[in-house]
């Protein structure tokens, strides 16, 4: 039973890497996020400021190294609309997400556990 666990946690990682991969490359090839931080209107010394800033001058293995090391420690940058650290805005909204999640498991509850009675008594019926 250890093997088994230990296999899918492993397995688990491997994908959780290759799903990063995939998304990090597609978010690198979609366009420059130094122009959309600054604007069209940024020199290109401003330009290439950012650009070492935050690591972009780098080769993409390097990129993606750097990028996994910091999500393994809850870094995730900073968020390219608010220029703000992910992980802040993260545990702001949070509380409203846990909020919403409880609401719709409580309400799936209410609802389904009485049409599964219903279903499981009134078989052949027109609604089930």
């Amino acid at each position: 039973m250890l093997a088994f666990c230990i296999r899918r946690v492993a397995q688990a990682a491997v994908v959780m890497l290759v799903v990063g991969l995939i998304a990090f490359a597609l978010f690198r090839f979609v366009g420059d996020p130094v122009v959309f931080m600054l604007g069209q209107d940024a020199t290109p010394q401003d330009r290439a400021r950012m650009s070492a800033e935050l690591g972009l001058d780098q080769p993409f293995h390097l990129q993606y190294a750097r990028f996994v090391g910091r999500a393994l420690q809850g870094e995730f940058g900073l968020s390219l609309r608010q220029l703000r650290p992910v992980s802040t805005l993260f545990r702001e909204r949070l509380p409203a997400t846990l909020e919403l999640a409880i609401a719709a498991a409580l309400f799936a509850l209410a609802v389904g556990i009485p049409m599964g009675v219903y279903a499981a008594l009134r078989r052949r019926s027109w609604l089930t």
